[in-house]
């Protein structure tokens, strides 16, 4: 392992895991132990990712971890309404640097229900279920979370339910004065004929840097639907690498947003989703909008191991600045998924000279009778757009606005629940008008 930069972080992650870490967590079970114990020895044989590994070529921690990162002894009081979003219903869930706040939380509707850590690690139908979808192989990076992850949560929707309400778990990060490490992870059931909404939202208020690990799992029952939607708008301060592994069993659907518009410096998104029955269908829209010295990294697997299955991926991004971005899509339909029907976009705009974008769609197909295409396009404003609207009176600056706004729009409308659609908008009004940043 490579410590260079990391050094001192590594050292404290060494000595913190045996004397204080495992003795904090002597409550779990041997087997949960266990699997902390190989995870760690993973972590500490690898360490974080490099650029010199593949899947990180175009990613580099080492602009992460300048300063050294400790977890946190204490947790600060929190009570804000920050995070809500305008003219939602929905049933909220507020977690404060990965710890449930009961107080802020909302009670959940009838066939659905939220544990706790606690809760959740005292059940071995859970707690054994950690690292089951999302499976550690070689990953050193996934290892680190099930090593030092503290706090562990189920979503758990019950077979044959509605849950017309969605469920806004709102994540806050706040109160550091010193670097921290915060780890956690979510696990989400969804079981057969069920359909349910969550909408995940980031937020930040910090004095010191953040370096946030979080895990998410999710497993999709015969017939069951699942719409997410992640929404990003926290502040510079906040370091997130977050790892989703999807299971989809046979006539699942899964719909899924991911959208970036906020100033955290560093952002590694991984969805991965395995389609491991028939008739299967898997949508993955994104949006991505950064500036300043802002890096948003996304990483995506679809997985198609079973026949007459569909996905369709489009992910958009808008670059200014010295801002930079990644995108990574591959899909895989195997031998047997035939009767496959794969789609794959992402367009990007580079507004500055000095942004950069890494685009890299691919397709791996081993099956004969399937349609399958994939794309990428990187470009500038189009220049008969602009000179149409600025012969109309309009100025250059909200020419470009317009523009933008036109041009994640495709990848926005498709969100089916108008007041997250509006919040969407708006916060990418806020991020244009910030600073006059497209004025370049």
């Amino acid at each position: 392992m490579e410590l260079g930069i990391f050094n001192n972080t590594y050292s404290y992650l060494s000595e913190a895991f045996e004397k204080e870490h495992l003795k904090e967590r002597s409550f779990e079970s041997q087997s949960l132990l266990a699997k902390r114990a190989e995870a760690f020895q993973l972590f500490n044989l690898k360490g974080f990712p490099s650029v010199k590994n593949e899947d990180w070529r175009f990613t580099n921690l080492n602009k992460v971890f300048k300063e050294d990162y400790q977890f946190r002894k204490q947790e600060p009081a929190f009570s804000s309404s920050t995070g809500t979003i305008p003219g939602l219903k929905a049933c909220k869930i507020v977690l404060v640097n990965g710890k449930v706040s009961p107080e802020l939380s909302d009670p959940l509707p009838e066939g659905v229900s939220f544990l706790s850590t606690e809760a959740a690690l005292a059940e071995e139908a859970y707690s054994g279920r950690i690292g089951a979808i999302a499976v550690q192989g070689e990953n050193a990076i996934l290892g680190f979370n099930t090593a030092f992850f503290k706090d562990f949560y189920v979503l758990h929707v019950r077979a044959k339910k509605l849950i017309e309400t969605p469920i806004h778990i709102s994540h806050h990060f706040t109160g550091n004065t010193e670097a921290a490490l915060i780890a956690y992870r979510l696990l989400v059931l969804a079981e057969e004929l069920s359909e349910s909404t969550l909408i995940e939202t980031f937020h930040s208020d910090l004095q010191a840097p953040v370096f946030l690990s979080y895990v998410s799992e999710f497993s999709l029952a015969e017939s069951a639907v699942l719409h997410t939607h992640w929404v990003n708008s926290a502040s510079e301060d906040l370091h997130l690498v977050h790892h989703r592994e999807v299971e989809q069993f046979r006539n699942s659907i899964f719909n899924n947003s991911n959208l970036s518009l906020g100033n955290a410096a560093f952002i590694r998104n991984n969805l991965n989703c395995r389609l491991k029955g028939s008739g299967t269908e898997t949508n993955l829209l994104g949006s991505y909008v950064v500036n300043g010295s802002q890096h948003v990294d996304n990483h995506t697997i679809v997985d198609h191991q079973k026949p007459n299955s569909n996905s369709m991926e489009l992910y958009k991004g808008i670059m200014l600045d010295k801002s930079h971005a990644v995108f990574n899509g591959k899909i895989f339909v195997q031998i047997d998924a035939q009767k496959t029907n794969a789609f794959q976009k992402n367009n990007n705009i580079l507004l500055s000279d000095q942004a950069t974008i890494n685009s890299k769609p691919q397709l791996e197909i081993f099956a004969d009778d399937v349609k399958c295409s994939h794309g990428s396009t990187v470009g500038q404003f189009d220049e008969g757009a602009m000179f149409y609207l600025r012969t109309r009176g309009i100025s250059e600056e909200a020419a470009k606005r317009m523009l933008i706004q036109a041009f994640v729009a495709e990848v926005h409308s498709k969100i089916n629940i108008s007041a997250l659609r509006d919040y969407v908008s708006q916060l990418l009004q806020t991020k244009l008008e910030r600073d006059n940043l497209i004025i370049a």
